[in-house]
């Protein structure tokens, strides 16, 4: 059951005053709703009810309900064979991963009870792309998401992308920054070699 921080302090003000007269202050007691957050998501059945870019989702066989009546934050969702709901180290921050431990959907819940928010949005191939030229994540192809020819794509867009701001950084004199950026197109050019079809 994911807590609905906002309605339990409305009810009793006093548990946040309470937790908050540690000496962690407020700020510690904000940082344990977020953290608590995100631990009651990560072990439950839900996710947000803010859904940018549901289709997609679906798409990978996320099942969603309708809104909770109770806390219309979150939904009840099926998830597809092997996927499962992953924390980051980042408290408002945890992911949708598939069978694969592939990154498929990025999943926002700030529990604090103040600004009370959360979203789910599909990951891209771009994204999954980056995550393996800047973290050193594996690329595993399929036949539906990060098929060959996805990727081939996703490179190309990357190394526009990266071309830019070489021009961008070139014209400004900054050398350390064309470096960096003519590295990152060379990843991508390695990359597209092995996918390009």
């Amino acid at each position: 059951m994911i807590k609905n921080t906002t309605a339990a302090v409305r009810q009793n003000p006093l548990v946040f005053i309470d937790a908050a007269s540690g000496s962690g202050g407020a700020d510690q007691a904000i940082a344990e709703q977020e953290k608590a957050g995100q631990a009651q998501l990560v072990n439950s059945d839900r996710l947000p009810a803010d859904i940018r870019g549901r289709e997609v989702l679906e798409g990978f066989g996320v099942v969603f309900g309708e809104p909770d009546a109770a806390d219309p934050m979150f939904c009840p969702a099926t998830l597809p064979e092997g996927w499962r709901r992953e924390a980051s180290d980042h408290d408002m921050w945890s992911y949708l991963v598939d069978g694969q431990g592939r990154r498929r959907a990025s999943i926002f819940y700030k529990a604090a009870f103040y600004d009370r928010e959360a979203f789910i949005r599909p990951e891209t191939v771009v994204g999954y792309l980056w995550s393996h030229v800047h973290n050193g994540t594996a690329l595993l192809t399929d036949d539906v998401w990060a098929t060959p020819a996805a990727l081939a794509d996703a490179c190309v867009l990357a190394m526009e992308h990266a071309q830019e701001e070489i021009d961008t950084w070139a014209r400004i004199g900054n050398a350390k920054y064309v470096e960096k950026y003519t590295a990152q197109c060379e990843k991508y050019a390695a990359v597209l070699a092995q996918y390009r079809v």
